[in-house]
């Protein structure tokens, strides 16, 4: 496994964000990029890494939050929700931050045939790529908690759903913003059932959103999956689920985020 790494530089315009104040002109680093070679899907993964404000003055120990669909700008995103809710309201511990580039989306977040995805299905393998060289790498580098959430949106929230059905172990909370099971309800609700079958003997939260101007759901039939899912996986006293609604968001909530780690630490 080879990894490279180059610095991650924003410019000025994202002191808003960052709530930062320096002198114009000035670049503000925020983390940096990797690569990773992974074995199993024979390529290179681009990743984007944020360590906490106080990571190289102290010894302390770190969640992490893995995110999927790796870019600049959900990368500058992530880290300012992540410094607002951990320095400002002071209602989680800061974390390392680990954003996934993509190369075949819908290769890697779907575990099943679907109409809607001309692609042949890797879920499976994404998730062991994620399981056997991704979290070992990210824990032996860093100094982690083990305490891991993972947050995915749209057809990355489906891959979510799916690693917290089929390995609910690996991670400790999950948040899906948008997620649907698009035509494949049938094998999704039978994940669930046979997840339930199991029982969980740590608990685990599951944060969903959902956008009532979803320009995807125009006849509010996610919305009903989603609620079902909901009702299923409450049976279960040890997942500790919630779906939040948003009246006037549409796909992906943007607050998605920012309630979901609220609700994992509240």
């Amino acid at each position: 496994m080879k990894i490279r790494r180059k610095s991650l530089t924003l410019f000025y315009i994202l002191l808003t964000i960052l709530g930062s104040t320096l002198a114009h002109g000035q670049e503000i680093s925020i983390g940096f990029q990797d690569s990773i070679r992974s074995e199993i899907l024979d390529e290179y993964r681009t990743l984007y890494v944020r360590l906490p404000a106080d990571y190289s003055t102290s010894d302390k120990v770190y969640p992490v939050l893995y995110r999927f669909d790796g870019s600049t700008n959900l990368f500058t995103e992530t880290v300012g929700v992540i410094r607002r809710l951990a320095y400002m309201e002071e209602v989680i511990p800061d974390m390392i931050v680990v954003l996934i580039g993509n190369t075949d989306r819908n290769r890697d977040m779907m575990p099943v045939e679907s109409v809607y995805l001309n692609s042949e299905p890797g879920a499976a393998n994404f998730k062991l790529f994620l399981e056997d060289e991704l979290i070992p790498f990210i824990d032996r580098s860093y100094r982690t908690t083990h305490e891991r959430i993972l947050c995915g949106q749209s057809l990355s929230a489906i891959f979510t759903l799916y690693c917290l059905l089929t390995g609910p172990e690996i991670f400790n909370s999950y948040i899906a913003c948008s997620p649907a099971f698009l035509d494949r309800g049938d094998y999704f609700i039978h994940l669930t059932e046979k997840m339930l079958q199991t029982g969980q003997v740590q608990t685990r939260k599951i944060f969903l959103t959902h956008g009532t101007r979803d320009h995807l759901d125009p006849n509010g039939s996610v919305q009903e999956q989603l609620q079902y899912f909901i009702q299923l996986i409450s049976a279960d006293i040890n997942l500790v689920s919630k779906l939040h609604i948003y009246e006037d968001e549409g796909h992906v909530p943007y607050p998605s985020l920012y309630h979901g780690l609220k609700f994992i630490y509240e």
